[in-house]
């Protein structure tokens, strides 16, 4: 394993080839990402299409977006990463916060470190860096659809409503994950 330093101000960081920065690097951008995307190309394109972010979520993510760069572990075939990372793609472009993605192999440290509450390594994972540091992590998908999810065994509706997720995805058009997202980051840039 080779190992980075970087000596920045007042820091000494050991950059790995697991790191976040490092990772940043190696990832592709969105529509590197879209081009080469086999399945569900059709749900990917329509989602990443659909450009209608709020002017307000734009502006909040602009002003807190100085050091701000966001690394996504995503696949395609994920049902939660077509529903939600091309709206996240497309409200980081629009405030002009840097996107990169990686895949399961090369994020798997990422997934390791923020994992469901349930102890799974899962995509999508947002993780959130400030000047290239883990400031927080989006995990898989809204918090609505997770607690579904975790109360599917002992729900039968809540099942059938899990199972239907696409429609919910669809009728949300990303708005609850960006709202999620945006508190996040405001989060973060609060404990500055």
């Amino acid at each position: 394993m080779r190992l980075s330093f970087c000596l920045l101000p007042f820091a000494f960081y050991i950059l790995t080839p697991s790191s976040p920065a490092v990772l940043f690097q190696q990832g592709v951008t969105f529509p590197q990402f879209l081009a080469r995307v086999s399945a569900q190309r059709d749900v990917w394109l329509r989602n990443a299409a659909r450009i209608d972010i709020q002017a307000a979520d734009i502006e909040r993510l602009t002003r807190v977006r100085r050091g701000l760069r966001f690394l996504v572990v995503a696949e395609d075939w994920c049902p939660d990463s077509v529903h939600t990372v091309p709206y996240l793609a497309n409200l980081a472009a629009d405030a002009g916060v840097p996107l990169r993605i990686v895949d399961r192999a090369a994020g798997d440290a990422l997934m390791a470190r923020h994992r469901t509450r349930d102890g799974r390594k899962v995509t999508p994972t947002l993780v959130v860096l400030e000047n290239d540091r883990d400031v927080g992590a989006w995990i898989e998908r809204p918090a609505v659809l997770q607690a579904l999810f975790f109360s599917m065994a002992t729900d039968p509706e809540n099942a059938r409503r899990f199972a239907d997720r696409s429609a919910w995805y669809d009728a949300d058009r990303g708005r609850t994950t960006i709202a999620e997202v945006l508190a996040l980051v405001e989060r973060a840039a609060a404990q500055k």
